[in-house]
């Protein structure tokens, strides 16, 4: 399925909504009000965004006891009375009331259907392609970020406005390639680890996911191995990077006092945009703090090692 001019209507509907949707609207004058800055890492950049519009997925439970007692936000019949969507499939591209990106989209499954990836990643590559054009799409884990992981969802944001899409060259390493497609590696001893899959090819791409998902071990209570993914198309072909994840989120999320600090971590934060809805975290914030996030939810260099092995030896 692909809808040429996909990208076009989303970008119609997020100008269109802003006009007719308050709260999209506040989402979006916060968003431009967020003020910014830069730390720089070994090999790669991260960008803090004060951004207190995000307080309410930043700080959002999580854990089935409060699922159970909320209504699900992304089902159509719970969606505010001024919230439009696209139809694409059995999904619904929704504009985000609180936006990272200066163009954001949640895309929902149209029935309440866990967060799942594995058989629903062919249709993450459809849909990457027909938004190609303006957007990258990512991936959270039920337990990696993703703020409804009682419902299957993707989102999507502007193309090249994370730091790794436009670091992602001078990173890479090859690890695996054949006629059909290319696997990449981040450096060892890298805090922020990935691999990298790209194809002209949809079916070997598809093809080449069931591998990458058993790379990571899965968690405890049988639910999917812990990752994120970043995923866009351009110059005819797909490009995926997938994180694997240790844990959650960092330690210093749940400490108490002055060493709290209101920052979870998902795709967005890996491709390097950290945001913080409180500006007192966002001023405090430091370079080894940063580097602590990265070091407590990415695989350490020995156990990416590892995995990466794994990928060579069943690719």
């Amino acid at each position: 399925m692909n809808t040429p001019d996909l990208a076009s209507s989303a970008h119609e509907l997020l100008i269109e909504q802003q006009g007719e949707w308050p709260m999209l609207k506040r989402g979006y004058e916060s968003l431009a009000s967020a003020r910014t800055r830069q730390i720089e890492l070994e090999g790669f950049t991260v960008t803090l965004q004060y951004n207190p519009g995000r307080i309410a997925s930043s700080s959002a439970k999580v854990e089935p006891k409060s699922i159970a007692k909320r209504k699900c936000f992304l089902c159509r019949e719970n969606l505010p009375p001024e919230q439009r969507g696209i139809d694409f499939g059995d999904y619904l591209i929704l504009a985000n009331p609180f936006p990272i990106f200066p163009e954001h989209f949640t895309i929902a499954h149209k029935q309440h259907t866990p967060q799942r990836i594995y058989d629903n990643f062919p249709a993450m590559l459809d849909l990457a392609k027909a938004l190609g054009s303006r957007y990258t799409l990512f991936y959270n884990g039920p337990k990696c970020g993703a703020s409804a992981p009682d419902h299957l969802h993707f989102q999507a944001g502007t193309k090249n406005f994370l730091p790794i899409e436009r670091e992602y060259e001078q990173l890479k390493q090859p690890l695996f390639e054949d006629d059909a497609r290319r696997v990449y590696r981040s450096a060892p001893a890298q805090i922020r680890n990935f691999t990298g899959v790209e194809s002209s090819d949809r079916e070997a791409i598809a093809e080449t996911f069931p591998a990458l998902y058993a790379a990571h071990e899965t968690t405890k209570h049988g639910e999917e191995p812990m990752m994120n993914i970043l995923l866009n198309f351009g110059a005819d072909q797909w490009r995926a990077i997938l994180f694997y994840r240790a844990r959650h989120r960092p330690s210093f999320y749940f400490a108490e006092g002055d060493k709290k600090l209101l920052l979870s971590r998902a795709a967005v934060e890996l491709g390097g945009v950290c945001t913080l809805p409180i500006e007192c975290d966002f001023d405090r914030i430091s370079r080894q703090q940063i580097v602590q996030m990265y070091t407590e939810v990415c695989l350490t260099p020995a156990k990416f090692d590892e995995t990466c092995r794994w990928l060579q030896n069943n690719l």
